[in-house]
């Protein structure tokens, strides 16, 4: 049973001594607790009311949240909220946290928001950070509907407590959802109801709300519900210095808005650039934010946000989006050069302009997860289906086709729309009975992007709203009324669509219906009607504005039902869309998010196409995100690992054209090596993972057994058919760097490599050999076996972690594969010369390649007798003298056409951005240092 006002009283106050910031009791303080507070406090509530509140409680303790994680890179990056947090008071914070103990959000939940808005706030940088400069870009990604605003407004109500002055969120692309992130950030970072102000602003009357209500602190607010950041305000003479208050802009995403905020800061700020730090807050930054036309001309949003950036000397953007597939994409080395456009009768500016990088999350990307009370992709389209989808809507699609022009006659609604209606109606009524009070409900219904059909559709709702209104009023109201068709419809759809509902019988369903069936109303939500809600809304009161969100609503609309919007209390969606891109298609399941006392009330209707599109996306984010995690899991940055997006050759493009201009598409995995010598350059700096690696060698020796060694044709110590598990067991413990792609070890604790193992030929009799080319001290593995190390004295040493990087990215030396053959091998491949395709005489190594039929693993010992410098000094240092590495590099022989599709057969298409691109590109064929013979060059 729902819990009464007073018990809800007695909750709430149990719930802040959780977060009493001078004693505060656990949970299991509080459940003994419990009695003694009541007695006190709530004298009037018995035990049972009591144990039932106690009762709710331990529920909600058993929602959790998983703290997320970030990619960060430490050469940009400086630590430093720990040695700040004792000495900043958290005014805004803790009023925020106690606005989420009001609305009852779950105590584990705002533990682990405490913890994760820390962790962003970091990496937005320090406020008090005065040396330098340091334009920061990061990207926060989520869930659709799963509560990322929230978290970002904590984020920003901490980062105005630890100085943060100004703050600009680009709040959606259309006004709507403008105004519905200006009213969110009045009551939870403003504290001020900005929609009762009339035009002025430094003379409104003000009314606190939400936050405002605990802490009473004050902000320059520029814009208000009713009106963004106009042209008349940028010239206007409110200034923003005055008594250290923060200033904040809720914008809509537009370039001239952006221009008027970028134009009024520099007005306001000496030189015309700030020198205090500026948060740029991009939601749903994948819409309208990346650059689609060429790097040295952006678009104009584009282009007006990161000019915007550049008006402080110390910039932070957050970009923040549940589908951040064309965020990845954008070109990591686009920059252009921006030039200030003159005001009129102004001379243009002589000189350069100001260089401005695109918006590449560079710095960090940190991925957060909802709470396990989340309904998500994941719930409703795994494989195997969800019983809340229903995807009987061809009668839709005869009277409504997917591909319709403007004005498409609507002639009916089809009776699978009719029927989801009446399970609105039911649901509504079932929660009515749950809750014992009125909570927001909303339904769904979007199947035309033209305004002129949604109009016709939503007509067409109200009439069989009002129909259905008449009629339950007419009938359910008398017990004994004979009961029309349209009547036995509805507890047809009961009784089959509602079989899950066990708690509450039909009588009393009915009985409700004819409660509330007046209460119910049709609300078209698109461009043409925008004037007119505003409008209605702007004469109501407070107490009608909240009656009037509490009216159970249908909402008919098209493309500006996506995209941020919320649709609170969402139970039924009627979507028969086909969207063309898989961030769009995202981005329209308004269906997704927390449905509490609920959940088993959501149907959503749709094609079986786009179900499976649905399906196909929700693999596509998980993969996403497991990237991710391995990039976390190798310490690799943005700029460092690539990031790729799987492709169905049969679903969706994953963003348009334009937004993926800068991206390529490749077939991966299994990994394929052939007739190509895979080597290990990226070399480990840490001690402890070298001397690993030696052990690695010397276990594979004894394992193989010193006496079954033989002498290949340039006297290199090697066994021959080895199977491949010993192989694998080598490359359990050896390892590269963490960072390579190759030979760095994954979040699941292999090898990249290892993928090819069993698809090359030959793969169960490998020839293992230790490589003794060189012209350094010898090197011995074990008692029994001596190598002399190659020469790399131009190896590196990281900057940034230490690692060891070989010159020109190679670890063989020309003649060390051919030699790497036995003689026998050697004779009969060289009996047989080869040719390129313009006549001359294949290397060595290439004609190794084109004749081995099984792999070869080279071990080599490799060494810096005489350190040079590497010719990438601005990352990597000269290495001290001797410093000695154990490399590998693995011979794959060339495989036939029909190996090569068997073995791809199991491929996946994805769309990588350009670090990936680089990095699968990057294999660089030339020497090392040890001489070379002129005709193996």
């Amino acid at each position: 049973m729902p819990l009464n006002d007073r018990q809800t009283d007695f909750k709430r106050y149990l719930k802040d001594q959780l977060f009493n910031r001078v004693r505060p009791l656990t949970f299991d303080e509080l459940e003994t607790k419990a009695g003694g507070l009541a007695s006190l406090l709530f004298e009037d509530l018995t035990a049972t009311e009591i144990a039932e509140v106690l009762q709710e409680l331990t529920q909600e303790n058993a929602v959790e949240m998983a703290l997320g994680g970030s990619i960060v890179d430490p050469t940009t990056f400086r630590p430093w909220i720990a040695q700040r947090r004792e000495e900043v008071e958290t005014l805004r914070w803790d009023a925020y946290k106690k606005l989420l103990v009001n609305r009852d959000w779950e105590a584990n939940v705002i533990n682990t928001l405490d913890s994760q808005t820390d962790d962003v706030v970091e990496l937005l940088g320090d406020p008090m950070q005065v040396d330098g400069t340091w334009p920061r870009r990061g990207l926060l990604m989520g869930e659709v509907q799963s509560g990322k605003t929230a978290t970002y407004l904590g984020v920003l109500n901490k980062a105005l407590d630890y100085g943060y002055q100004v703050i600009v969120v680009i709040g959606g692309h259309t006004e709507d959802l403008r105004q519905q992130t200006q009213t969110r950030f009045d009551t939870d970072l403003l504290g001020i109801d900005s929609e009762t102000w009339e035009d002025g602003i430094s003379n409104a009357a003000i009314r606190n709300v939400g936050v405002g209500d605990i802490h009473g602190l004050r902000a320059h607010l520029m814009t208000t519900v009713r009106h963004d950041f106009s042209k008349s305000k940028r010239g206007s003479s409110i200034t923003w210095v005055e008594g250290g208050l923060p200033t904040v802009f809720i914008t809509k995403k537009t370039p001239s808005l952006l221009n008027n905020i970028r134009t009024y800061i520099k007005s306001q700020a000496p030189g015309g650039r700030l020198d205090i730090p500026l948060i740029v807050v991009d939601d749903e930054s994948d819409w309208g934010s990346p650059n689609t036309r060429d790097k040295e001309d952006p678009t104009s949003v584009n282009k007006a946000i990161r000019a915007l950036l550049d008006v402080s000397t110390r910039s932070s953007y957050l970009a923040i989006t549940a589908t951040p597939f064309a965020n990845i994409f954008i070109n990591d080395q686009a920059a252009f050069e921006f030039v200030e456009k003159p005001r009129r009768g102004e001379p243009v500016a002589d000189g350069p302009g100001t260089v401005l990088n695109d918006l590449f999350p560079s710095d960090y990307i940190r991925t957060m997860f909802p709470p396990s009370t989340y309904r998500g992709i994941g719930t409703y389209f795994p494989e195997d289906g969800h019983p809340a989808i229903n995807t009987e809507v061809e009668d839709c699609l005869a009277i409504i086709p997917i591909k319709h022009k403007n004005h498409h006659p609507v002639s009916a609604l089809p009776e699978s729309m009719e029927t989801a209606i009446i399970e609105f109606l039911l649901g509504t009524a079932i929660r009515r009975i749950r809750d014992q009070k009125v909570r927001a409900a909303s339904m769904l219904i979007n199947v035309s992007r033209f305004k002129s059909v949604e109009r016709q559709v939503a007509d067409l709702s109200v009439l069989f709203l009002e129909a259905t209104a008449a009629m339950i009023l007419g009938e359910f109201a008398r017990q004994n009324a004979a009961r029309s068709a349209a009547a036995k419809r509805i507890q047809d759809v009961w009784d089959v669509g509602f079989a899950n509902v066990t708690d509450v019988v039909w009588n009393d369903v009915a009985e409700k219906l004819v409660e509330i069936a007046p209460e119910f109303r049709v609300d078209l939500i698109n461009g043409d009607t925008a004037k007119e809600r505003a409008k209605r809304r702007k004469l109501m009161t407070v107490a009608e504005r909240e009656i009037d969100d509490l009216v159970p609503k249908i909402v008919v609309g098209g493309d500006i039902l996506s995209r941020g919007l919320t649709l609170d209390g969402l139970q039924v969606s009627y979507f028969v869309r086909e969207p063309r891109t898989m961030d769009t298609l995202m981005q329209m399941g308004r269906w997704f998010g927390y449905r509490p006392h609920f959940d088993d009330l959501v149907r959503i209707w749709m094609p079986e196409t786009t179900r499976a599109d649905f399906t196909h996306s929700a693999q596509v984010t998980d993969e996403l995100r497991e990237t991710l995690l391995d990039m976390k899991a190798r310490g690799l940055t943005p700029r460092q690992f690539g990031l790729r997006v799987l492709v169905h050759p049969d679903s969706v493009d994953i963003v348009a054209a334009n937004k993926g201009r800068d991206t390529q598409v490749i077939e991966i995995g299994p990994t394929v090596w052939q007739n190509k010598l895979a080597e290990s350059y990226d070399l480990t700096g840490e001690a402890e993972v070298e001397e690993a690696n030696q052990a690695a060698v010397e276990t594979l020796i004894a394992r193989l057994g010193p006496a079954t060694s033989v002498k290949t044709s340039d006297e290199f110590d090697s066994w021959q058919n080895v199977p491949l598990d010993a192989v694998q067991d080598f490359f359990r413990t050896f390892q590269g760097d963490r960072r390579s792609q190759t030979f760095g070890r994954g979040a699941d604790g292999t090898l990249p490599i290892t993928d090819a193992f069993k698809i090359a030929p030959g793969s169960d009799r490998w020839s293992v050999v230790l490589v003794s080319s060189g012209k350094g001290q010898p090197h011995w593995f074990g008692e029994d076996f001596k190598v002399f190390m190659s020469v790399r004295n131009k190896m590196g040493r990281s900057r940034l972690d230490g690692h060891i990087r070989l010159d020109r990215r190679r670890v063989s030396s020309a003649g060390d594969l051919i030699g790497s053959l036995l003689t026998s091998e050697r004779e009969a491949m060289e009996a047989e010369p080869r040719f390129t395709a313009d006549g001359r005489l294949m290397s060595s190594q290439a004609r190794t390649l084109f004749s081995i039929d099984h792999p070869i693993l080279m071990i080599y010992a490799v060494t810096a007798a005489d350190p040079a410098p590497h010719k990438d000094t601005s990352d990597l240092t000269q290495v001290e003298t001797g410093l000695t590495r154990i490399a590998v590099a693995i011979a794959f022989p060339k495989m036939t056409q029909e190996q090569i599709e068997d073995a791809t057969r199991e491929s996946k298409t994805y769309q990588v951005n350009q670090v990936y691109w680089r990095a699968y590109n990057g294999f660089v064929e030339d020497e090392g240092d040890d001489e070379v013979d002129e005709d193996e060059t």
